[in-house]
């Protein structure tokens, strides 16, 4: 198989403007597995394959719990990797972990920008039983939102016909503290515990809901959320997961905490161009920044440039105290006009499915607003709000160019 590849590259370099290769994005040079375990009950397998085509050295650091038997960074052995090559260590072995409880999570770096690589890890029991946990790319997770949720998580006593389960749940940090909390919440009640992380920390709470004060007795339906309490530690990261085990097997599974928005302004689900963001979930306020961009006169057209992610159903209004302006919608590969135009204030569009467009790849599009009509008073401050399930680009203000519609 791997005799192909340089041909399937070069073919994919031909064809790289309308063809979509990816299933999902995955690959880095700097990877973090959140949940790893070298302990009585459960033990970790990573696997890593190389994505570069050349030699690769991944270097490894197990990050160990604070609850755990050696708290702290570790250095562990090196990976070499082939062009291509797929290989699996254990954590045991490849960090020279001893008896005890070791616990925590992982950080993969290669040698160079340009080796990339994927990495997958599965956490199993002395029977098999276990769970999988994929490698992340550093910079896709811990970011966004000051706070980040787990929904369906449950602690149920154990019954003739079904096992005990329990919810245990982590936080861990980078390079930088963390002053957090995490709260459980369903129909049974609630209950919060708060902590502090310093750089390169991760902490366990066992069987979350006695950890945070909740009612005792069985919960279900819980949602978990991670909070970052201090304003100024908004920018750090905090990754949040819990498991849950049956008590019977140890059987689990790993579940990560999601955030509405990444710390990413090419996929917000919610843009305020121009103005702030509302109080309330998925609006923006109706006062203009000072920053707001302006139609400067009845012949002239502001060019702003966004990105789409299909497919997706995207929407966006003008926000501004005069009546006198209206929007379109041009994609940036043929200038088709896909929503709005003359005398629209709103839009609305429907991408239809990926395939249909670019050769599935992301597009670029121009929200354009001008003026309806040449008397009245410019320049004409204004915002734009947008929202999509899947997030676009905030719209960027490039160009102005003259009003064609």
């Amino acid at each position: 198989m791997n005799v192909l590849r340089p041909l399937l590259f070069a073919s994919l370099a031909l064809f790289a403007v309308d063809r979509a290769v990816a299933q999902v994005d995955a690959a880095g040079t700097q990877l973090i597995i959140p949940d790893v375990a070298s302990t009585a009950s459960f033990s970790t397998e990573i696997t890593l394959k190389d994505e570069s085509g050349g030699s690769n050295t991944v270097t490894m650091q197990f990050v160990e719990a604070q609850s755990s038997s050696s708290p702290g960074v570790k250095s562990c052995s090196s990976i070499p990797l082939g062009a291509f090559q797929v290989t699996t260590v254990t954590l045991a072995a490849n960090c020279g972990l001893g008896a005890g409880s070791h616990f925590g999570y992982v950080l993969l770096t290669a040698s160079a920008s340009n080796k990339w690589f994927f990495a997958y890890s599965r956490t199993s029991n002395p029977q098999g039983i276990g769970f999988s946990v994929e490698g992340y790319p550093i910079g896709h997770i811990g970011g966004g939102d000051a706070f980040s949720e787990i929904g369906g998580v449950k602690r149920k006593a154990a019954t003739g016909s079904s096992p005990a389960y329990q919810t245990n749940c982590f936080v861990a940090t980078l390079d930088d503290p963390v002053d957090y909390a995490i709260d459980v919440d369903d129909a049974n009640g609630s209950g919060s515990v708060v902590g502090t992380l310093g750089p390169f920390q991760i902490e366990r709470y066992l069987d979350i809901y006695t950890a945070a004060g909740a009612p005792a007795g069985d919960h279900d339906n819980t949602t978990v959320t991670f909070e970052k309490l201090d304003p100024s530690q908004f920018p750090n990261t905090l990754i949040g997961f819990c498991t849950v085990q049956d008590n019977t097997s140890f059987g689990a599974d790993f579940r990560i905490a999601k955030t509405l928005n990444e710390a990413d302004p090419g996929k917000f689900r919610l843009n305020c161009m121009g103005v702030s963001f509302g109080s309330a979930q998925g609006t923006c306020s109706s006062s203009l920044t000072p920053s707001a961009p302006e139609v400067p006169n009845a012949t002239t057209k502001v060019r702003m440039i966004t990105r789409i992610h299909a497919p997706d159903t995207v929407n966006c209004s003008i926000i501004s105290g005069s009546a006198n302006l209206e929007m379109r919608l041009v994609r940036d590969s043929d200038g088709a006009v896909v929503a709005g135009g003359s005398g629209a204030t709103s839009l609305s569009y429907n991408t239809g499915k990926r395939s249909a467009i670019g050769g599935g790849f992301h597009q670029y599009y121009w929200l354009e607003v001008g003026s309806q009509n040449a008397t009245g008073s410019f320049p004409i401050p204004f915002g734009i709000k947008c929202t999509s399930g899947n997030g676009m680009a905030d719209p960027l203000m490039v160009q102005t160019a003259t009003d064609d519609f």
